[in-house]
């Protein structure tokens, strides 16, 4: 008896050092990655609620969003946030996938708190190109944490849900897939990426035609083929016949042809023009903060960089300087694309160089992301957390703003100054003041209004108004047709008194 005992716990030692020998428990570098892709989500779930619950968000782009998804999910489409159709403003078919959240009553800290997971879990697909590329876990697991510190990357979260921020995971996927010829998965993720901005099948006609360059040339030129198409059918096509009018955005770029066609009889007959704004000190400001972070390790896989051109040259090309820097969602493309080439400039080393080599890159570009992340992030432990990104101290101002919003039936019009539209944009017709009595930041060039007389409610923080603003406020109320319910705090809600427009 004895002895059958002491047989079954020598047995059952064996199998426990034979279970521990193995290697089915997670390895140190991926579990360190796992916690800080962790942190991540926590440290910036908590900002983006803290920003929006503390009024700091605006109706662009959170009140746009918040409210497209909304109508998506109760069967109507004009964003009257912005004035345009929902596919009158860009080709973003993945807002659909947000519609059975609204229907459960959800809404902005839902539609910001995925996108800060995306965001994260796109250190998932760069450790996992990494260790194609014959990285050991640790030097994947830092690559990923490199992703993850970026600036940039920090900065989409700031910038609250924004559906091209959404798709650098799927592109990162897709990339994945593509390298390892799992066609199936890579149609997914790229139909997944292209359905949130159509600006993105630009990157997959690059990444189609890279495809094609490294051997698969009928797949990468029906890739390229089918996402240019969609591109151009969509810009096009789609919203200039939805909205009636030419794609928005073309207004960015009327300094060099607005269109395609314009840009490229620039580029012919004012090359000076193009080249001006390229090598601008803005533009090189942009890229400079964007290569840094990668230790400069992007331009070692030059194929790869490739795919963020496109976006890159749109942003340095526009009329205005905010399409120029690393704080908002332009620079998410060109950003996608460098993250790829990175790791594949890595690989690069390792082929080339060997693994002793390899590991002081991966060294040199983690410093270089520490160094980024610390100057020009907006994380808690970045330069620029305290310079407005978030919200730091509680307003005193708030109970004031949240009793104003509460004041508002669901199924009332509104008209609402910036900071207050996001709070107020589960309806049918929100607009952000002075619309509609005056148009501003509303469809395209000379775009009609529609009616004042249709607002129920005006709902305005004095000090977010000019003086324009405020004069046109006070002429309102002079006439008699709104009555002031509540004026606190700079706050002020008044209510129709006579009889509303039929909608």
């Amino acid at each position: 008896m004895t002895q059958s005992v002491e047989g079954s716990t020598s047995t059952t030692r064996a199998r426990v050092r034979a279970l521990t020998s193995r290697n089915d428990l997670p390895h140190p570098g991926v579990l360190a990655l796992a916690a800080l892709v962790t942190a991540w989500v926590v440290t910036f779930s908590v900002l983006v609620v803290r920003r929006h619950r503390g009024f700091y968000d605006f109706g662009f782009d959170m009140g746009i969003y918040d409210q497209a998804v909304w109508l998506l999910a109760h069967g109507h489409d004009f964003i009257t946030v912005r004035g345009l159709p929902v596919f009158g403003h860009h080709g973003t078919f993945g807002l659909f996938l947000f519609v059975p959240a609204y229907w459960v009553g959800l809404g902005p800290d839902f539609l910001n708190i995925t996108q800060v997971i995306v965001l994260a879990l796109g250190a998932v697909p760069v450790y996992m190109i990494a260790r194609d590329r014959k990285l050991g876990p640790w030097a994947a697991g830092a690559l990923g944490a490199v992703f993850l510190l970026h600036p940039a990357l920090q900065f989409f979260t700031s910038e609250l849900f924004h559906p091209e921020a959404v798709a650098i995971t799927p592109i990162l996927c897709a990339y994945l897939c593509a390298t390892r010829k799992s066609w199936g998965w890579f149609t997914v993720w790229a139909v997944l990426a292209i359905s949130f901005k159509e600006d993105v099948a630009i990157f997959v006609t690059v990444l189609g035609v890279i495809v094609a360059i490294r051997g698969e040339r009928k797949r990468g030129f029906a890739i390229a083929g089918l996402a240019i198409v969609w591109f151009l059918v969509v810009s096009q096509v789609l919203i200039p016949v939805v909205s009636g009018h030419s794609a928005h955005y073309e207004g960015l770029y009327q300094g060099v042809g607005g269109g395609p066609s314009g840009m490229i009889d620039t580029a012919l007959h004012d090359p000076g023009e193009i080249t001006r704004r390229v090598f601008s000190s803005e533009s090189g400001d942009f890229a400079w903060k964007l290569l840094a972070p990668f230790g400069f390790a992007s331009f070692l896989a030059p194929l790869p960089l490739l795919m963020g051109l496109p976006q890159f040259l749109l942003d340095v090309l526009s009329d205005v300087s905010w399409t120029r820097t690393i704080t908002f969602r332009y620079a998410a493309l060109p950003l996608t694309a460098l993250a790829i080439a990175m790791v594949e400039g890595i690989g690069f080393v390792r082929r080339r160089m060997g693994a002793r080599v390899q590991m002081v890159a991966v060294g040199i570009v983690l410093a270089s992301a520490i160094f980024g992340t610390l100057a020009w992030g907006p994380s808690p432990i970045g330069a620029e957390y305290k310079r407005g990104w978030w919200p730091t101290t509680e307003d005193p101002r708030l109970a004031s703003k949240r009793a104003a919003v509460a004041l508002i039936p669901d199924d009332e019009s509104v008209s609402a100054t910036y900071t207050l539209v996001s709070q107020l944009s589960h309806r049918e017709e929100i607009y952000q003041y002075p619309n509609p009595w005056r148009a501003s930041n509303w469809g395209v060039a000379d775009s009609p209004t529609p009616n004042p007389r249709r607002i129920d409610w005006i709902v305005v923080d004095h000090q977010t108004m000019g003086d324009e603003d405020e004069a046109l406020l006070q002429t309102i109320l002079e006439h008699g047709q709104f009555k002031i319910v509540l004026a606190a705090d700079d706050v002020l809600v008044a209510r129709r008194v006579g009889v509303s427009a039929p909608r």
